[in-house]
């Protein structure tokens, strides 16, 4: 069966059962098609469709040509109608016709409308009319039961009217008789009335037209107008039929206004919600756009499988609870997760509501749901987010802890409410405040310090605070806080973070007492530096003096007893000198040793090369005399303490010419090499090498690895320069094999402060 058959199955079908006086117009066919109730008015017996010359002979003249020229402009023209006719009868319908255009279909209508009995007059009293016949005017006169009155065309004055011309116009029937139709209508309405009455009987267009009159009291009324020429006297008249449809007229006002109300509502829902409409069997019978959209499914395609291809296994028991609440009469609400036909699922707030008939009986439901998927998805992701953050605040070795504005704990972590709260649990700790759990003075001063911040709004970084725990032990916490804010920017509460610092405490405690400890060492070797001094000074000319004395006055021994001396005594005052300038020359070195790191330097830019130079132009003679080969590299120009740095190439290119095997050609190497934050420098030698066993000792003071007979010197060379290239930030150190030379480098900073 096509689309538009069974279309036109379906409204026959309806015409058979409703119980009003339905009818339609098949122009094809030329018949017109009636329900059972208005077949009983029109008085047909046989058959539910007659053709349409037939049905025009059910009215009396002239209402049967009214009927006909309806009739054809209504299926020529769309022009709807509405009209009271007079049947042969006797009996008096109102009918309304219209064009119905079908959905979906723009030129496609059906041509329908409703029938209703107005009046019914005893069948014996009915006479067959003429439009000339004096009896029609007074039979319609008397019982009909619309307002009926007759105007003179070229005068408009009134000829006669009826009684419920009467009571509708509030006149007696002397006043109306004195009106002319002016009286009672609008000037702008008498250009349509000057019609030639001619061989037309009937008004032409103004029957068509909604007139505006008024009555007596100066009402206005709204009337559709029936009627047709006649003949009174000689004299051309109009006889017409009023009908008041000033209610209707606002009534349909009022109903279009609920009309476009109500489309107003459906497009709305329709554009923000998924519809769903269900018989009282859970059958399908409508799908919005908008559910098919998100879905997936049609109708059809829910048809032809079941509801439950709409939702997922798992939701089985919320869907019977849905069905179980809806089927009790009873409106549900819930989320529900639907299923798409091409995969996936989307969600729906919902509300599905059974609805009843005059019976109290359910005959369908609405299934209206609000797409939430987006919502889901994102309060899924925030859960996720939430469960991650609460994992990680859980876990972080501080406390953290949240207020309300009213200092109430609304979140802890363990650390918090175990550590410092001593609960079990968080939930036993919220809602509580300070003063729950700190004796009085110490929760006041906790107190107040939280309400400055919700009452300022200013975060307090990095305060160290204190408490004491349960075993009565001091417990320091570095603590930050910062207020909390809504939406609004409005502050409800404060985020705090503690950290366990007591460790750290503690050794700032020990730090400051050994700084304390320090400071007074320090004192103390401020002190021995002074006495230290003290002695260098002494030593440099009250120690040196009797060693004067001694070598003098030795000397001049020497130089009177000569002749009396023999060789053993001469032996003996040498050893004495030798001795006593020795001790001269230790003291002057400890003087210079002790004066390391003393004396400030002055850092100037000082060319190292220049230095090399001026060191080996000094040994000069010792060079030529040991015939040594000494090699230079290239040195940079650096900003360094001058006396010290020359001090240190001076002691090592010394050692190197000093410590070398008799008959054997010196070969010396002094370079330099850039590194990234300082410049190392080396001498090296092919000298007689330092054992292993003795190495350790290198750089002790007054160390000595040789006899004095076999090398001079004080042991003092190498210390100092330790302590000069330490003093400025370098290190020092060597490279040595018995029998194959030494290496000595130091390293000086790029930089020296």
């Amino acid at each position: 069966m096509t689309a538009q058959a069974d279309e036109n199955y379906r409204w026959s079908k309806v015409l058979n059962d409703c119980q009003i006086g339905a009818w339609e117009v098949d122009p094809s066919q030329q018949s017109l098609h009636v329900s059972a109730i208005c077949a009983e008015i029109l008085e047909i017996s046989s058959a539910r469709s007659v053709p349409l010359y037939a049905a025009k002979r059910l009215f009396a003249s002239p209402f049967d040509r009214i009927f006909a020229r309806n009739v054809e402009l209504l299926v020529d023209s769309k022009q709807e109608f509405e009209e009271t006719l007079s049947l042969l009868s006797g009996n008096w319908v109102q009918i309304r016709g219209r064009a119905v255009c079908q959905q979906g279909q723009q030129k496609l209508y059906r041509f329908c409308g409703s029938l209703e009995l107005v009046s019914r007059f005893a069948q014996e009293s009915c006479i067959q009319f003429s439009a000339d016949s004096g009896d029609l005017y007074r039979y319609l006169f008397r019982d009909a039961p619309m307002p009926m009155f007759i105007w003179e065309n070229e005068t408009l004055n009134m000829i006669d009217c009826n009684r419920q011309a009467l009571l509708k116009y509030g006149y007696s029937r002397e006043e109306f008789l004195q009106l002319n139709l002016r009286d009672i209508g609008y000037p702008e309405d008498f250009s349509v009335l000057k019609v030639d009455a001619g061989s037309v009987d009937t008004l032409g267009d103004q029957e068509r037209k909604v007139w505006r009159h008024r009555n007596k009291a100066g009402d206005h009324l709204l009337v559709k107008v029936t009627g047709h020429r006649v003949d009174l006297a000689g004299k051309k008249c109009s006889m017409v039929l009023i009908q008041d449809i000033t209610g209707r007229l606002e009534a349909e006002e009022q109903l279009l206004e609920s009309l476009k109300e109500l489309s107003d509502y459906r497009f709305a829902l329709d554009a923000a919600c998924l519809v769903m409409i269900l018989d009282k069997d859970k059958q399908v019978v409508y799908l919005n756009q908008k559910f098919q959209k998100i879905s997936g499914f049609d109708k059809e395609s829910i048809e032809q499988a079941s509801l439950k291809i709409l939702y997922q296994e798992s939701d089985r028991e919320l869907i019977a609870s849905c069905w179980d609440t809806v089927m009790a009469g009873n409106i549900w609400r819930g989320e529900l997760r639907g299923r798409k036909r091409r995969g996936g699922s989307f969600w729906a707030d919902t509300v599905v509501i059974p609805f009843r008939d005059n019976q109290a009986r359910v005959y369908q439901y609405i299934w209206v749901g609000y797409d939430i998927t987006q919502k889901k998805r994102g309060d899924e992701a925030l859960a996720k987010e939430r469960s991650l953050l609460r994992a990680i605040i859980d876990n972080l070795p501080i406390q953290i802890y949240v207020k309300d504005a009213a200092g109430r704990h609304i979140i802890n972590n363990k650390y918090q409410y175990e550590d410092l709260l001593g609960a079990k649990s968080e939930w036993e700790t919220l809602g509580k405040t300070v003063f729950d759990y700190f004796p009085e003075e110490i929760a006041a001063g906790m107190d107040a310090y939280d309400r400055k911040i919700v009452e300022e709004g200013v975060p307090v970084m990095n305060v160290e605070e204190f408490y004491y725990d349960r075993e009565g032990k001091q417990v320091w916490l570095l603590t930050n806080k910062v207020p909390l804010k809504d939406a609004k920017g409005k502050v409800v509460g404060l985020v705090g973070m503690s950290r366990d610092v007591t460790d750290r405490k503690i050794r700032e405690e020990n730090l400051n007492r050994l700084n304390e400890e320090l400071e007074s060492k320090a004192r103390a070797l401020e002190r021995s530096n002074q006495e230290l001094e003290q002695f260098a000074y002494i030593a440099s000319h009250d120690l040196q003096e009797p060693l004067g004395m001694i070598t003098g006055f030795l000397g001049l021994l020497e130089k009177r007893y000569e002749s009396v001396l023999d060789e053993k005594g001469k032996e003996f005052i040498f050893y004495a000198v030798d001795g006593a300038s020795r001790m001269k020359n230790i003291i002057m070195d400890l003087l210079a040793y002790s004066r390391v790191g003393r004396i400030e330097e002055k850092v100037k830019e000082l060319a190292i090369a220049e230095v090399i130079t001026n060191i080996l132009r000094l040994h000069k003679e010792l060079i030529k005399q040991k015939r040594a080969e000494v090699t230079v590299g290239t040195f940079p120009v650096l900003r360094v303490p001058v006396a010290p740095i020359q001090q240190v190439f001076q002691n090592l290119i010394s050692n190197a010419l000093k410590y070398q095997d008799s008959g054997k050609v010196p070969k010396i190497l002094v370079g330099a090499e850039e590194r990234e934050n300082f410049w190392e420098f080396y001498v090296r030698d092919n000298g007689i090498g330092i054992p292993r066993g003795v190495q350790d000792r290198v750089f002790q003071l007054f160390t000595r690895l040789h006899a004095k007979d076999q090398f001079s010197g004080s042991g003092i060379g190498l210390a100092m320069s330790k302590k000069i290239i330490e003093n400025i930030g370098g290190t020092i150190g060597f490279h040595s094999e018995v029998g194959k030379g030494s290496t000595f480098y130091f390293t000086v900073p790029k930089t020296i402060q």
